[in-house]
């Protein structure tokens, strides 16, 4: 299950849709969906994570592993 990030306290990141990364033990754990995905998702810059549409969000997507890939 994928839970969005709450902090205990007011901070800077509190509305920067960040996801909660749940604790693993194994491995196994680690490769797991509800693990790999929260991690990866908050790797992404900020304006990013805020698109208002799935369009806008595939266009920078795309964007960014092309400049990262080729820079």
């Amino acid at each position: 299950m994928i839970l969005s990030y709450e902090p205990s306290r007011p901070l800077r990141l509190s509305g920067s849709a960040l996801l909660s990364i749940p604790s693993v033990r194994t491995k196994h754990g680690e490769a797991a969906f509800s693990f790999s995905v929260p991690q990866l998702w908050n790797k992404l810059p900020e304006d990013f994570r805020s698109t208002p549409t799935v369009n806008s969000f595939k266009t920078r997507l795309k964007t960014f592993f092309f400049f990262s890939t080729f820079n």
